[in-house]
């Protein structure tokens, strides 16, 4: 044995004893912090679609690859190291043996080629993202850099590491060709063609001191990294995999989850929400530790774009570094001891606050970050590695309402009006049924009558806010014209408790939750169609944990079936131009982005453009997340944002299917108007069954308009041939039909 193999083995044995003991001493750290979060049993099981899903998100890079350019980069990155992991084998067993290969493949030439192929590729990639940190650098663009916040050096140690690595190991390979020991003859192309042009001519020693050289600095390398990337951000190359594994299926965003309160059974003990990091469950403990800070949910949060300090990624990284910082104590807290007499009170990271009570106050994550949120899903939608924003930020809203009261306090009437009304705005449900005044509605009496199809779940705002109930009264015309039977639940209706569960009084959205299901149940509800997105996702996703499973359809969706099946056929052709806004509780939580496109669809002459920020991609309007009950004060109104991009089109009409959306973008439109941005009438907000009423019927006529020209059409048609007689099927009124006297 030689002096140069004897400093191969001895060095290259020690960096990989000390690197992997440093490395696995950190992973062991975090495995035992990660058992000290509270279990969530609900995330286990379905090992089967979780498989799927994991060889679908991670292995196929799915989610990554939408951002094309640098998707594709990443995925050279992915996929190249994957590759990689053999070449580095090979490295390793090099240290004992000059001639070794990988048994059974370690002689394939595909193999040797995909090598190289991939260090290419990766090669591309680390340039590209070098390219893309410097386009992006928050010195350049301020705020609306998505690394704004993020740990930057970071980004750069990576990539000067993956080229250390692939720069050591194609030295390694050019040597191996210039002994005659590389395992492939044809397929390393790049290899070779190292070997053979870097290294010809060398002699033996000067091979051999060269290839130990970087034969250790390629294994230096490797550990080196491994310790990098256990003590930083780029952890999620390993908690990636549990991480998705444990992710909400079928997709990261959905329905919020939270423990059955039975206050008759709680103790003092007991804790609703997080109030301290501890707190949190596994789930979100494995967030923290995959958050990759590429700032993609930063880059599309409607807080953070309209001047709010709210960064989900800065959420996610101010956890983790809290995290990390409280760790030793909760797994030992005999160490607050060793500082003293005073124990805890001498460590500033156990006194800290997880959230504070006022702007500014020392805490974790700031009072206006937590009040920011709309829980519109567009961070949970973006991020690569499934974090859940939006989760971590309602169990902290839990704690904070429930077991310290302290939320914004023009929310509180909200709550209290939830409570003693049964609505958000203390009408009372002698109002409920004020919108279908002349209308022919049926209430339901008792349990609903076979030959009912739906039950109408009409909604806080669709029943009592004024410019809502405009449009409840169009779906119910619409629902009515297209021979719909129905029932609504008239005074019997109640909040479905949305806005006090995004406010985080996760008690009071129970018992709402609770009485309505049983009262559903009791009169027999199957079917029920809404025309609110709020309670659509409600009732359709979170009623299913308490109790109640009803099939839910949007009237959107109602709407294009009914055209496609002929019953409301459009007559007149409106010769505008539309938009459509799409509202976050129906297109991201609840991927419904094709009905209403196609109810506008079905109307001949509108010109239809897109804004660029639609669909997965959509702006929130700023009412999610219980803001409509709470003042905007900070930054730049999250309405007047998303109407200043609507206007960019120059549109006769905004359209949505919300009644939130309709009431911010709508007083958006006004506050322009007002300014004198825009002159008045030139663009108006609608719901997209307003435009499909246009054009049908004599609806004009109900909006003041009676000499317009769809009345007249849509009369004749209505008395054509095989038309039932414009008053209406002669099998009874639509009361007598449900049951009604």
């Amino acid at each position: 044995m030689h002096t140069l193999d004897i400093i191969r083995i001895v060095a290259s044995l020690l960096v990989i004893i000390v690197g992997g003991a440093i490395g696995a001493r950190r992973m062991w750290f975090l495995f035992r912090l990660l058992r000290v979060a509270k279990p969530m049993p609900e995330r286990w099981g379905g090992w089967g679609k979780k498989l799927r899903y994991q060889l679908r998100h991670v292995v196929a890079q799915e989610k990554i690859l939408q951002w094309t350019g640098v998707g594709i980069l990443h995925a050279f990155i992915f996929w190249g190291f994957m590759i990689a992991q053999s070449q580095s084998l090979e490295a390793i067993g090099e240290v004992f043996d000059p001639d070794f290969h990988i048994p059974l493949i370690g002689r394939w030439e595909i193999l040797g080629f995909t090598q190289d192929l991939f260090s290419v590729l990766i090669m591309v990639a680390i340039i590209g993202f070098a390219i893309v940190r410097f386009a992006q650098s928050p010195r350049i663009r301020g705020k609306q850099s998505r690394f704004a916040g993020s740990y930057l050096s970071h980004g750069w140690y990576v990539l000067l590491l993956e080229f250390a690595l692939l720069y050591t190991v194609l030295v390694l390979r050019g040597v191996r060709v210039a002994h005659g020991t590389l395992p492939y003859e044809r397929g390393a192309f790049l290899s070779r063609w190292i070997g053979e042009n870097v290294f010809a001519g060398m002699g033996e020693f000067q091979l051999d001191l060269v290839g130990t050289v970087f034969l250790v600095a390629h294994i230096a390398v490797i550990f080196g990294f491994l310790i990098f990337t256990v003590y930083s951000k780029h952890l999620h190359i390993f908690t990636i995999f549990p991480n998705v594994l444990f992710a909400r299926l079928p997709k990261a965003l959905g329905p919020l989850e939270s423990e059955k309160i039975d206050v008759e059974n709680m103790s003092e003990d007991d804790v609703l929400g997080v109030g301290q990091i501890e707190h949190f469950g596994f789930k979100r403990f494995l967030d923290m530790y995959t958050c990759t800070e590429c700032g993609r949910c930063q880059s599309q949060c409607p807080a953070w774009n309209t001047g709010k300090p709210l960064s989900p990624k800065l959420v996610i990284m101010d956890l983790r570094d809290h995290l990390y910082a409280k760790g030793p104590y909760m797994l030992d807290p005999s160490l607050a001891e060793a500082n003293g007499s005073n124990g805890h009170e001498n460590i500033d990271v156990l006194n800290m606050k997880l959230v504070g009570d006022a702007p500014g106050e020392e805490s974790v994550i700031d009072f206006d970050v937590l009040w920011s949120c709309t829980t519109c899903g567009a961070c949970v939608e973006e991020c690569p590695v499934d974090i859940e924003h939006v989760d971590h930020i309602m169990d902290m809203r839990r704690y904070k309402v429930q077991m310290e009261s302290s939320f914004p306090t023009e929310a509180g009437g909200m709550l209290r009006n939830i409570e003693n009304s049964g609505d958000p705005w203390g009408l009372g449900q002698s109002k409920r049924m004020e919108w279908a005044e002349g209308l022919d509605v049926p209430v339901v009496n008792g349990t609903i009558p076979d030959d009912v199809e739906y039950l109408f779940w009409v909604g806080c705002a669709g029943a009592l806010e004024d410019r809502s109930k405009k449009v409840t009264r169009t779906v119910a015309e619409l629902l009515n014209k297209a021979g719909v039977k129905y029932v609504v639940l008239g005074q019997g209706e109640s909040c479905n408790g949305d806005p006090a569960r995004r406010l985080g009084m996760e008690y009071v959205f129970q018992m709402m939750a609770q009485a309505n299901i049983e009262l559903l149940n009791s009169i027999g509800a199957k079917k029920i169609v809404t025309w609110c997105p709020h309670c659509f996702n409600t009732i359709k996703n979170e009623y299913p944990a308490f109790g109640g499973t009803f099939e839910v359809v949007h009237h959107t969706q109602l709407l294009t079936k009914l055209v496609q099946e002929g019953r409301l056929t459009p007559q007149t052709a409106i010769d505008k131009k539309v938009t459509y806004h799409d509202p976050c509780y129906l297109g991201r939580h609840n991927e419904v982005y094709d009905p209403p496109r196609a109810v506008v669809d079905a109307v001949a002459g509108l010109e239809k453009v897109e804004m660029p920020r639609c669909r997965n991609h959509g702006f929130c309007c700023g009412a999610g997340g219980a803001r409509f009950y709470m003042e905007e004060t900070i930054g730049k109104r999250v309405n007047h944002e998303r109407i200043d991009e609507a206007l960019e089109l120059e549109p006769d009409l905004v359209s949505t299917a919300c009644p939130f959306c309709f009431v911010m973008l709508d007083d958006a439109v006004s506050d322009k108007v007002g300014s004198g941005a825009l002159a008045e009438g030139t663009t108006k907000v609608v719901d997209v069954s307003q435009i499909l009423a246009e054009s049908l019927l004599p609806l004009a006529s109900i909006n003041g308009d009676g000499d317009h020209k769809s009345v007249n059409v849509a009369a004749g048609a209505a008395t054509g041939p095989g038309s039932p007689p414009a008053d209406g099927p002669d099998e009874g009124s639509h009361a007598e039909r449900a049951g009604q006297p």
